[in-house]
């Protein structure tokens, strides 16, 4: 009894020790010029009071970090440059030119965009950066009139929210293309919004606010993102950064240290009182590649046709000339860029910085001059998780859906030029879809997704 007792203990023992290392390897962590300090992610403990010593780069106001696959970056705003660090915390290169009073950074569709405001060293004034995850610059586009920008957060769904500082302080919404959306809150609510922190269980947004706007003062404010209110105000001082933690709490930040804020009481607790910045979010174990893209390796298209057209699940990948541009995860091509007979294209999905292998699909074109037109058949949306929307110029007398193994999955009888189809029942993946019309017909792919 004692031996079986003893043996469960040691398993249990070793259980808990795994999972301990296991959780160990993320953390949130902190700029404390001149070290980066990690803390515990379920309530803000410090684990490590300095993981990387930024001394021998002669900091001056170190702002934000962000990992970029199995990188760590450091955006330093007077010193105009970006040390990249290994996963181990050990400096290996700098971004130093085309850069002027930078601050936030996020990942946002497979690049890294960097918030800009100067105008020395080359760099474009008031703007924000683009580059690929090599630190290879793809160039920016100005943010709104004289607005300095300072935080950036990719909220997904094709979209971001810029933070503002000075009159212009706002939360901006902007597409992947740099494109204004909107705000989520307006100019002159509060002054110098410097990070934010999207509070998924609230739909709203927390802002580390720095100075005072006529009666609102600095502070941690969480605004509703449906309209812009304000739903909660916690007087915090003059803060900089902000991160939620795992038990519900919100770490903020400022130049008196980190504090441990409790939303429902509004009492914050010190972490330590080290002038501190921006929060980012570490996890130290090599990064896990995504799944790698599944497509047919040979797919026929009309000519015309461009890479958006190409099946492949999943449907957001990046497309690349070569394999050495898909490896080095560089140069990828534009959905918009027509399909080539004979070319062979490159498929790549991004997650976190992390890639995964590569499809490759080689591309026939059609000539055929009796083939349809491509533009007489409309099918969306592709993907598509329930209705599959069908549009022809010709009465479409049959419909059959196979699977990629060939099996017939659904069959209906048509007699219209328009039809839609309820997929939802069919399992996730890539299908062909064939249209009769009398004695011709046509046949494309289509993917089910979730």
């Amino acid at each position: 009894m004692k031996k079986t007792t003893l043996k469960a203990g040691l398993a249990l023992l070793t259980l808990l020790l795994s999972f301990s290392s296991i959780s160990a390897q993320e953390y949130i962590a902190v700029i404390q010029d001149p070290v980066v300090v990690l803390l515990n992610p379920t309530d803000g403990s410090i684990e490590d009071p300095a993981f990387i010593d930024l001394t021998p780069l002669n900091p001056s106001t170190p702002k934000a970090l962000l990992q970029v696959g199995n990188e760590i970056w450091i955006s330093d705003q007077l010193q105009d440059r970006i040390d990249r660090f290994d996963l181990d915390g050990n400096f290996t290169s700098t971004i130093d030119t085309g850069l002027d009073n930078v601050r936030g950074m996020e990942l946002v569709d497979g690049e890294v965009w960097v918030t800009n405001a100067g105008t020395n060293n080359g760099a474009p004034g008031n703007a924000i950066i683009r580059y690929d995850f090599s630190g290879n610059e793809l160039g920016s586009f100005p943010t709104t009139g004289n607005d300095s920008a300072f935080d950036i957060i990719d909220v997904g769904g094709g979209e971001v929210y810029i933070s503002y500082i000075s009159a212009e302080s706002k939360i901006e919404r902007r597409d992947y293309d740099g494109n204004v959306l909107g705000n989520v809150v307006g100019e002159g609510v509060v002054n110098f919004i410097q990070q934010m922190e999207v509070n998924t269980d609230n739909n709203s947004v927390y802002a580390a606010v720095f100075s005072i706007s006529g009666s609102n003062s600095s502070g941690l404010y969480e605004f509703s993102i449906d309209d812009g209110s304000i739903l909660n105000y916690y007087d915090e001082g003059n803060l900089r950064g902000v991160a939620q933690l795992e038990n519900g709490n919100v770490l903020v930040s400022n130049a008196a240290g980190v504090r441990s804020l409790d939303p429902g009481t509004g009492i914050s607790t010190p972490i330590n009182g080290n002038s501190s910045q921006y929060f980012g979010r570490l996890s130290l174990e090599p990064c896990t590649p995504p799944a790698t893209p599944v497509g047919d390796a040979e797919q026929s298209f009309p000519e015309g046709s461009t890479l958006a057209d190409i099946v492949v699940s999943p449907s957001d990948v990046f497309w690349f000339a070569t394999q050495a541009d898909a490896e080095a995860f560089v140069n990828p091509l534009a959905l918009s860029t027509l399909l080539e007979d004979g070319e062979t294209y490159y498929a790549v999905s991004e997650e976190d910085g992390c890639f995964s292998d590569f499809l490759e699909v080689t591309i026939t074109l059609e000539l055929d001059v009796n083939s349809f037109d491509a533009s007489s058949l409309r099918l969306y949306p592709n993907p598509t998780a329930k209705n599959l929307v069908i549009s022809h110029s010709n009465v479409i007398e049959h419909i059959e859906i196979h699977s990629m193994v060939g099996q017939k999955v659904l069959e209906v009888q048509i007699n219209a030029q328009d039809a839609v189809l309820d997929v939802s029942r069919l399992a996730e993946g890539i299908y062909t879809i064939t249209l009769e019309f009398g004695d011709r017909s046509q046949t494309v792919r289509f993917v089910k997704s979730k």
